[in-house]
């Protein structure tokens, strides 16, 4: 001991403060494993937008318009024609052209579809069974929006749809071809399966432009009824359901 004199002074050099393991909770090894593991969440959850097709099977229920009541010529006799909600299917496969991240992606696809719808015909107080039928291939483009982290998706995409059209009842027909765009508007939810990935998916659709029924004054018979209306059957709009996968 100094006692008496000055008292002996030291100082010290600021330096960083290093927290002890202990103190901070974690370990170099912890917070590695931690970062690889938000890595992998964010890769697994980025999986099926890194996917270059995707196959999927839809059911359509697709509805026709109804032709107004005509009178015949020389009768009294008015005829006219209903159709009810349709069935058949859709399949399609798509390519990836363009991602941005996880959230937005771009595809152009290929597909088929058949479409039947029964209905009847009234003539007078007699009714007969009708049958419309629209099959053929289309080329679209589709647009998704991914909500991170949820396997949610909403679609907005354009198809245009070369189809056969046939109308047919009581021995006549009306056979056409069209060609036509549809707006499909949809949503998916991708399974939790980690080797695959499928998703299920729903959707409305309509057409921007298509036939209407003609309003006829009169006709001279039931042929010459179905050749003025010509495709004015058409099916307008429909509702899909489905599932597909992407790989």
């Amino acid at each position: 001991m100094n006692e008496g004199g000055p008292r002996a002074r030291f100082t010290r050099s600021p330096s960083p403060l290093v927290l002890p393991h202990a103190v901070s909770g974690q370990s170099p090894a912890t917070a590695s494993a931690m970062r690889l593991a938000c890595w992998a969440l964010v890769l697994w959850a980025s999986l099926p937008l890194a996917a270059q097709w995707d196959a999927r099977v839809e059911v359509p229920f697709p509805k026709g318009q109804s032709l107004p009541q005509t009178k015949l010529l020389g009768t009294s006799q008015l005829v006219s024609g209903n159709l009810d909600t349709g069935r058949g299917g859709i399949a399609t496969l798509s390519r990836r052209l363009w991602a941005f991240g996880p959230v937005l992606r771009l595809e152009a696809g290929l597909e088929i579809s058949q479409w039947r719808a029964d209905g009847t015909v009234t003539q007078g107080s007699v009714m007969q069974p009708s049958t419309l039928k629209q099959s053929g291939l289309g080329v679209g483009l589709n647009v998704q929006a991914w909500v991170p982290f949820t396997g949610l998706a909403g679609e907005l995409g354009v198809i245009e749809r070369f189809q056969n059209y046939k109308f047919s009842s009581s021995g006549f027909s009306s056979d056409k071809n069209l060609a036509r765009t549809w707006i499909r508007v949809g949503a998916r939810w991708r399974l939790p399966f980690p080797a695959v990935h499928p998703y299920l998916a729903a959707s409305y659709q309509q057409p921007i432009t298509q036939d209407h029924p003609a309003s006829l004054g009169s006709v001279a018979d039931f042929a010459s009824y179905l050749k003025a209306q010509g495709s004015g059957q058409e099916f307008d709009r429909m509702w899909t359901f489905g599932a597909g996968f992407t790989f």
